[in-house]
């Protein structure tokens, strides 16, 4: 009878300290995992961070682009203003209508 007793406690002495190993080792898992999941956001926040500084970058470059299209537009434009001018001033002063 002592030794039957003796191998169920040896049974369940066994399966307890398996157990505790299979705790500590999903433990083990869960906190690698977590550590993983907490990198992935990271990188995640990272790509954003680029991604909006991208997008920030590329609306100053448009409107410096759009700020010199309409320089250059206004300075095209007092130019033909100013070539009319001359244009009709020689006309009137050579008495001929074209």
């Amino acid at each position: 009878m002592e030794h039957i007793l003796a191998f169920g406690l040896g049974i369940m002495l066994v399966s307890t300290m398996v157990l505790a190993y299979m705790v500590v080792e999903s433990n083990r898992r869960v906190n690698e995992l977590n550590s993983l999941q907490q990198d992935i956001n990271d990188l995640h926040r990272s790509d954003e961070d680029i991604v909006n500084s991208i997008y920030t970058e590329l609306e100053k470059i448009d409107r410096k682009i759009d700020s010199r299209v309409d320089k250059l537009y206004d300075v095209s434009s007092k130019e033909i203003e100013e070539a009319n001018r001359k244009i009709d001033f020689l006309r009137r002063s050579l008495g001929k209508e074209y």
